[in-house]
């Protein structure tokens, strides 16, 4: 059975808290919530507010995903508001060794996520590092995006590189997942399904939790 992370950037933000509530009470394992700076990726999504009011409706972990340009600069803020995990693209941080450790000195899990026009040729270094990854199947910035095909040879890929190295984290995939593709990503070696548009851009938010979770 797959772990559902529910990525709050797809639900109306008029109806943020109604819309968390009914995804926990249809069984999801995380929130997901995107950080965006304007720099790194064109759009600017949510702060640490929004992670600290998230804690009052939901008690399910918060996994937040630094899509900008400095990570290093944000990462303590986020620590502060109760952010359980704290994952930065490969791609936006010159020292990733230095702030994986530096975000697991303050109690969080760190992670790594990496954009699907990059390859995974630097993971096998950080894998002892790191708590968690994120393989992407869109272009960070953007909800709704069509899932990229090459995640499925990523996925089998980083399987293979866990295995050699013998250090094992979850995998999340993130990007254009929905009822159709994901029991293929679970086989091809997904832990966590990260989805978005799909959970809360249905009719029902409960069916869509489900038909997930049964795959």
């Amino acid at each position: 059975m797959a772990r559902i992370s529910a990525s709050i950037l797809a639900c109306d933000q008029t109806r943020l808290g109604a819309q968390v509530a009914q995804a926990e009470a249809a069984g999801i394992d995380y929130l997901h919530v995107d950080i965006m700076d304007g720099y790194y990726v064109a759009n600017v999504a949510f702060g640490p507010q929004t992670v600290r009011d998230l804690h009052q409706v939901c008690p399910l972990p918060i996994s937040v995903h630094f899509e900008v340009a400095h990570p290093d600069i944000y990462f303590p803020i986020f620590a502060d508001v109760g952010a359980e995990v704290i994952t930065f693209q490969l791609d936006a941080c010159p020292n990733p060794l230095h702030l994986l450790a530096e975000i697991r000195k303050l109690g969080m899990k760190a992670g790594i996520g990496i954009g699907p026009s990059y390859g995974l040729e630097r993971l096998p270094y950080l894998l002892p590092h790191m708590d968690w990854l994120i393989l992407m199947s869109g272009e960070p910035g953007y909800g709704g995006q069509k899932l990229d095909e090459s995640i499925y040879g990523k996925l089998a890929q980083a399987k293979a590189l866990m295995a050699k190295c013998g250090h094992t984290v979850p995998i999340s995939v993130d990007g254009g997942v929905n009822g159709q593709n994901g029991a293929d990503l679970v086989r091809a070696g997904a832990d966590i399904l990260i989805a978005g548009s799909y959970l809360f851009g249905g009719e029902s938010i409960p069916d869509r939790v489900s038909q997930l979770k049964e795959l």
